[in-house]
């Protein structure tokens, strides 16, 4: 098929305010359904050599957020930040960075970031919880008056060294779910959260009813009413990965279906559930280290249908010019009936590692692969589309490799 690609043309703005970012308008130049429009290139006001600026993103409303956990916090190296945007007509213009009043050096806050309405949420999978080291945390900041304020740090309610809580990330109403991918000897978990009278209090943990050591059960999570979807990669021998399938009911949360890729698609280590993402009636999962056609390390997603408390394979997406070591899975978001996955360690022009995101249209029952989205800046070792995330016609990616590890971020245009 002819391939439509989306270059980002950078044409750098200076932004005004010092504690955000250098925001770069950019044209969006389409050879196809894609159209055109105009795109966003996020640098951090305080850059930082390995300050991974990019490793996460989000976006709610006008609102983006950008995870560098291993930015500067004040006068503590790698603690980790996270830095905000607004929309402004058609430009984004910085609004804070926000770092933890506890910061210590290696807690990675900023790992994870969640976004709803005027609150965000952060993950710090090595932050000290109490006499507990790297057990993890993620801190609750709201807006009011004008500015970002911390509400709350909320730890594991079985806190235990190394356990990872906060890797992963999932807020929808007063529901929040946090993950702990190396608790219990690997095997992992997940800890659901409510809000009441606005404290988040701890509910239920969820494990795997056939988990074992290493599978790091909460390597990813995704929630959509009374439906929610936690990746395994190391899951099953071999760490072909699953996901695992829960549905609410008056008696909380409950495991209904395990997902897997086709046995004949199996293979060992290909992290079946590093990302998940679930939008209307569709799950999708990133298997970054899947070997399509036998090639090692390539990738795949696999889109699945809803059907009640069933999930039914419609497609395995590979990109038309799969390559090995592309790690096409790597991320995922849904935007309408647009799927995007990043492909961190695609080569462009020769660059190894400068990365693109792959777009597919939804057809009836098909998925259509339709564009690729590359930086025109970019660079080889930037790793473009590491981190996505999408909301209404909008979608940001991270390369946090590039700018020499400092790290960028791009909010691009989608026609959904």
């Amino acid at each position: 098929m002819t391939k439509h690609c989306l270059v980002l043309v950078i044409l750098t703005v200076l932004c005004a305010m010092g504690v955000g970012v250098v925001s770069a308008d950019a044209q969006v130049a389409a050879a196809g359904a894609q159209g055109q429009g105009s795109a966003f290139r996020l640098t951090a006001g305080d850059p930082v050599a390995a300050a991974e600026f990019g490793r996460s993103v989000a976006i709610d409303g006008d609102l983006v957020a950008v995870g560098a956990g291993g930015a500067t916090a004040d006068s503590v190296d790698n603690a980790g930040a996270v830095y905000l945007y607004g929309r402004q007509g058609r430009v984004y213009v910085p609004e804070a960075k926000l770092i933890a009043p506890d910061a210590t050096g290696g807690a990675e806050f900023g790992r994870a970031v969640a976004i709803q309405g005027n609150m965000v949420f952060v993950g710090a999978r090595f932050a000290q919880a109490g006499d507990f080291d790297e057990a993890g945390a993620v801190y609750v900041f709201k807006k009011y008056q004008g500015s970002w304020h911390l509400e709350e740090k909320i730890i594991s309610p079985d806190p235990e060294n190394r356990d990872n809580f906060g890797r992963a990330l999932a807020i929808q109403g007063n529901l929040l779910v946090v993950t702990a991918r190396k608790e219990s000897d690997e095997e992992g978990a997940a800890y659901v959260f409510v809000d009441q009278g606005g404290l988040w209090t701890y509910q239920q943990k969820l494990t795997a009813s056939d988990g074992a050591p290493r599978d790091f059960f909460g390597q990813s999570v995704a929630v959509q009413g009374n439906l929610m979807a936690i990746g395994a990669r190391n899951a099953d021998p071999g760490a072909a990965g699953a996901v695992y399938l829960f549905s609410h009911s008056a008696e909380g949360w409950e495991e209904i279906a395990k997902l897997k890729a086709p046995e004949l698609e199996r293979n060992k280590n290909d992290q079946f559930g590093f990302t998940v993402a679930i939008a209307g009636d569709t799950i999708a999962v990133g298997a970054r280290r899947a070997d399509p056609d036998s090639l090692k390390d390539a990738g795949a997603a696999y889109v699945y249908t809803l059907d009640g408390n069933f999930a039914d394979l419609v497609a395995r997406l590979t990109p038309s010019d799969a390559s090995e070591g592309d790690e096409f899975g790597q991320s995922i978001a849904i935007a309408g009936n647009v799927l995007a996955v990043g492909a961190w360690k695609d080569a462009i022009d020769g660059n190894e590692d400068q990365g693109s995101v792959y777009l597919f249209r939804r057809m009836g029952n098909r998925w259509i692969e339709t564009g690729t989205i590359t930086a025109s800046d970019g660079m080889a070792g930037d790793e473009f589309g590491y981190s996505l995330s999408a909301f209404g016609n909008r979608m940001v990616t991270g390369a946090h490799f590039a700018d020499a590890t400092a790290g960028a971020a791009y909010v691009l245009p989608l026609k959904i």
